[in-house]
């Protein structure tokens, strides 16, 4: 038995020895500020916190989870949902997904990240929350600063979204690039 366990550790710790693990994340602040004739009749901050582990499984493919937390103002868009007039929310995330370099060129890598996410949309002021889960394909790029630091971008993509709140259901269908769908992030590569 104490062989047993010997060898899975050696079988454990060699394969983390060579892992290519990375974390990182993505961080992101929008303000907006509306007026009519001069006089404030709105404003909204939002902002996303977003961590990310990986693990490189060979030269094109990553395996990842993002967990992360979103607040949004009045007008935001959470998981094909806009957060309503008045109010704000707050939502968890999870997002295991696939990541596929399908080009590199220099210290730049072309990649398409498709996953699942699950989000819990909670209200303010509202008892019920909001479940919502979408499928998506997001196209990115990514320039290496050094071996072990990476900077990535992510524009647009292809995604599908379901919530559900009370017996309101919503789908979503959204491709396309706009300026309110590219993101930014870091990674470091151990």
């Amino acid at each position: 038995m104490k062989k047993l366990f010997l060898a899975a550790f050696v079988a454990v710790v060699s394969l983390t020895a060579n892992a290519q693990l990375w974390v990182g994340g993505e961080l992101g602040y929008n303000y907006q500020r509306t007026t009519n004739h001069k006089v404030e009749v709105g404003k909204a901050n939002n902002f996303s916190i977003l961590p990310e582990i990986g693990y490189k499984l060979n030269d094109k493919i990553d395996v990842a989870v993002e967990i992360g937390f979103l607040h949004g103002e009045e007008g935001a868009k959470m998981m094909g949902r806009t957060v309503g007039d008045d109010q704000y929310a707050n939502a968890f995330i999870l997002n295991p997904y696939l990541r596929y370099t399908f080009a590199k060129a220099g210290n730049f890598s072309f990649f398409a990240d498709g996953g699942f996410t699950y989000g819990n949309i909670h209200i303010c002021g509202d008892d019920n929350s909001i479940n919502a889960w979408q499928i998506a394909i997001k196209p990115g790029i990514s320039y290496a600063l050094s071996p072990k630091v990476s900077l990535v971008a992510h524009v647009g993509g292809i995604a599908y979204s379901y919530s559900k709140y009370d017996e309101l259901k919503t789908n979503g269908f959204d491709l396309g690039v706009s300026g309110n769908n590219i993101t930014f992030g870091a990674y470091v590569n151990f």
